[in-house]
């Protein structure tokens, strides 16, 4: 059984019923496909912070809605947190100068640690990590 992390994006591409990434995840029912806690973070991190610049009781309530909702379909995925080991290899990542975001780069020690494959449509940046193993279902 393989293991597939889904990166923001792709958690994104879901949540709006992308049809292609949604046959993706069907079409690998029989794996394990899940979340890093980076990918938690940067979901709800946005709703947090529209959250704060709420002004209007039905932006308020907006926001909590969103934020409901996401943390419900988070939780249908199992969650792989960024552990030690992933963040010694995320520093690794780092001193390569590889030009890639700091979550990405979590997203993807947390993938090499674990042997995943991350789910992206992310090519140019998951693509410059080596040895990591990705695949777009959006296309």
């Amino acid at each position: 059984m393989a293991v597939y992390l889904l990166d923001t994006t792709t958690v994104t591409h879901l949540q709006r019923g992308h049809p292609r990434v949604t046959a993706g995840l069907t079409a690998h029912a029989g794996d394990t496909v899940g979340v890093t806690s980076v990918t938690v973070d940067e979901s709800l991190g946005g709703w947090y912070s529209l959250l704060r610049k709420a002004k209007t009781p039905t932006d308020e309530a907006r926001a909590h809605a969103l934020l409901a909702d996401t943390v419900t379909f988070l939780s249908r995925f199992p969650i792989f947190p960024l552990t030690e080991q992933a963040l010694d290899r995320f520093d690794q990542l780092v001193r390569l100068k590889l030009n890639v975001g700091r979550m990405d780069l979590r997203i993807a020690a947390v993938a090499l640690e674990i042997g995943a494959t991350v789910v992206t449509n992310n090519a140019v940046d998951f693509g410059r990590v080596p040895g990591l193993v990705w695949v777009d279902w959006s296309v």
